[in-house]
């Protein structure tokens, strides 16, 4: 049997990145955005309460994340193909089981045991190891902003078609069709694109963190008491500007409902998001090939601070108006940004590993964000508290970040 191929000889840089791009937004589309259409009044919630499918919802987001290290070990060591192909499975699975869910625990099992963990496997992780394994540093920076310009496209098509289709033929199919897509991407992918998995990156690890000579010689006992280099820090910001945008995407028609405008034209706003995000998208992790990219997301940070800012009070149409364009033009590069820090600091054969250690905290942050402010908005102090909350949370993103910068210049 021959070997896999080395990362330097890669495969049709368009096969792979398109092809991940298709299999990803697919499985974004169907699992965020479809999810989000599923669970209102007209649909799912005509039969479930919220409070049980927001549960639902936000616990696979978890349990996602109890697989997520594990993916990316396997990731290191044998590709993607085959997480790819069994993600798909586990979330047609969940999606069949949620359809055909007649009592609260069953929606909670489809989710949390199914689609959570597949979920783990056909999103943004395991494609992100994929581009670094088989891309050099220009090319997979170009992959990493076209597989996220392409994936930003899955919230205009997936709300409207799932609404479509629930109008149509009913919630239940529309969630079993949903499933049955993200299937056939995963699998036309790990079967078409991923033919052959990449090999696990040779290369060894840059700037961790000398082990004392106390410590055991043996590798499998020592490799992960040596903490790479600004990695923690990293890690604590990256998570804290997920539970920032989180937080906004979930709360931000609610919260500018709550000052006095029209949520139907506030939704158009937001849908609108998704569009504006489009360039940024694309053209941060080309920057990335030319400026330092964790500069550049230091620097998105502080562009991108305004948006915060504009909704602590939100009782203006020019403070309504300035948030959703300012906050689209730029969320939609973070996801991408942070890949590309990983990558340039931290490639190596332990990359994937990473990768799933930092979605761990990416999800808890997911989950926490919308959660507190939604809580605050209940108390006396109101969305403007909670949002006032997001934007120290983001200064601290900053000093997180230059923490990080600083652990690496002096190893």
């Amino acid at each position: 049997m021959s070997s896999p191929p080395v990362p330097s000889v890669s495969p049709p840089f368009r096969r792979l990145v398109f092809a991940l791009a298709f299999s990803v937004g697919v499985s974004f589309g169907a699992i965020l955005y479809g999810t989000s259409v599923l669970i209102t009044s007209g649909a799912a919630g005509a039969d479930f309460s919220v409070g049980l499918l927001s549960a639902a919802f936000s616990g696979s987001v978890l349990t996602g994340a109890a697989v997520a290290v594990h993916v990316g070990r396997r990731a290191d060591r044998h590709g993607i193909r085959g997480m790819v192909a069994l993600g798909g499975i586990l979330v047609f699975l969940g999606f069949l089981g949620f359809a055909d869910s007649t009592a609260g625990w069953q929606v909670l099992a489809a989710w949390w045991l199914l689609v959570g963990p597949g979920s783990a496997m056909v999103l943004f992780e395991p494609a992100f190891v994929a581009i670094q394994q088989w891309f050099d540093r220009e090319r997979r920076n170009r992959a990493a902003g076209t597989l996220t310009l392409i994936t930003g496209l899955a919230g205009p098509i997936f709300i409207p078609s799932t609404s479509y289709m629930t109008d149509l033929v009913g919630w239940r199919v529309t969630a079993g069709l949903l499933g049955t897509c993200v299937l056939l991407a995963a699998w036309l992918t790990a079967g078409w694109a991923l033919r052959t998995a990449p090999a696990p990156a040779r290369a060894p690890l840059q700037a961790t963190t000398p082990m004392s000579s106390a410590e055991p010689s043996n590798a499998a006992t020592s490799r992960w008491r040596k903490t790479p280099a600004g990695f923690i820090s990293l890690t604590l910001a990256v998570a804290l500007t997920m539970a920032v945008l989180e937080a906004f995407n979930v709360h931000r028609i609610a919260r500018f409902e709550a000052t006095g405008f029209d949520p139907t034209v506030v939704a158009w706003w937001a849908a609108a998001v998704g569009l504006l995000s489009l360039p940024a998208r694309f053209l941060l992790p080309l920057l990335a090939n030319r400026f330092d990219s964790a500069k550049l997301y230091m620097t998105l940070t502080v562009l991108i601070m305004p948006a915060i800012w504009l909704a602590i009070r939100g009782t203006e149409a020019w403070e309504m108006h300035g948030h959703f364009i300012i906050f689209g033009l730029l969320f939609g590069a973070f996801i991408p940004l942070r890949a590309v820090i990983m990558s340039d600091w931290y490639a190596g054969a332990r990359f994937g590993a990473l990768m799933g250690v930092q979605a761990v905290a990416i999800a808890l942050g997911r989950a926490a964000g919308p959660a507190v402010v939604g809580w605050l908005a209940e108390t006396p102090l109101g969305y403007s508290g909670g949002i006032t909350l997001l934007a120290v949370l983001l200064v601290v993103t900053l000093v997180l970040l230059l923490v990080a910068v600083a652990g690496r210049r002096r190893v």
